[in-house]
């Protein structure tokens, strides 16, 4: 999947299902993989690649499916910058990172990822 697509998924009322974080090649390729129901009833995973930071601010007890909200795809932001600077202290540029977000309607959850790359 393009990245630029990410936003251009049917994203609402899809049903959040799981996530996995990928620590097996750990520094190499870091992976967040979001589990997904899409509208249409079939399951896709989403694989975010090559991640630099997970921000996940979730709210439970509610009963209810996970359905989100929105998703969308941020190229600048004030924590974009500070990861940024801070991988770059340490040689690494990371001007192609990228926080995809996703929010959810049920929970009023909100799930930052920070990657460089994005498939389904």
């Amino acid at each position: 999947m393009i990245e630029t697509k990410f936003t251009e998924l049917p994203w609402h009322d899809a049903e959040l299902l799981d996530i996995t974080i990928n620590r097996r090649n750990p520094g190499y390729n870091d992976q967040v993989i979001i589990n997904v129901c899409w509208p249409n009833g079939h399951k896709k995973a989403l694989v975010f690649d090559d991640c630099f930071e997970l921000e996940a601010k979730m709210n439970f007890g509610i009963i209810a499916q996970e359905n989100i909200f929105d998703a969308s795809s941020i190229d600048e932001s004030q924590k974009l910058t500070e990861i940024r600077k801070k991988w770059a202290q340490l040689g690494v540029k990371l001007n192609k990172l990228k926080c995809f977000e996703i929010r959810t309607n049920s929970t009023n959850s909100i799930i930052r990822i920070y990657a460089l790359s994005c498939s389904l």
